[in-house]
């Protein structure tokens, strides 16, 4: 006699194929936390040890597995002004990157998961991005080798 609940072969491998693509579809779905308009404050280091405080804000479109961004930062002596395209597939994350004030751009490569984004940065300079995410909440931190700034950190709240 059987006891519990019975499943067939075809249920016992939707689960199993569930199973399997639950982390490939939610990394790929990652991107749509960031969705909207970001506001806060940060910092940036450079070279010479020197750091400002700056005021921020960051828009992000896009789908689940495609997204543009744009963060701006402003100091008392500078700008950035970042945008990039990023697409995930399978939790890989590929796509370009571009900072108008220091002359820099390249690409981005890395993995993507439910509220966070690991990347490297390549290009002229090399470096990583860090962006942890949750509804209302956003860190950012930025490094880079090979340019005047040395990092960017910042804190953001969904507007």
């Amino acid at each position: 006699m059987r006891t519990g609940i019975g499943l067939g072969r075809t249920s016992v491998l939707a689960i199993a194929v569930a199973g399997l693509l639950a982390p490939a579809l939610a990394a790929d779905s990652a991107f749509s936390g960031l969705a909207g308009s970001w506001g806060g404050s940060g910092n940036i280091k450079y070279t010479d040890g020197t750091t400002e405080r700056m005021r921020c804000s960051a828009r992000y479109s896009g789908g689940a597995s495609d997204v543009s961004m744009s963060i701006n930062c402003a100091s008392d002596a500078h700008n950035i002004d970042l945008s990039g395209r990023l697409h995930a597939n399978g939790g890989h994350v590929s796509g370009s990157w571009s900072e108008s004030n220091f002359g820099l751009s390249g690409s981005a490569t890395g993995k993507a998961s439910a509220g966070h984004l690991a990347l490297g940065l390549g290009g002229g300079v090399s470096g990583s991005m860090s962006v942890s995410y949750s509804g209302t909440h956003q860190d950012v931190a930025i490094t880079v080798a090979g340019a005047a700034l040395d990092s960017v950190n910042m804190s953001l709240a969904k507007r």
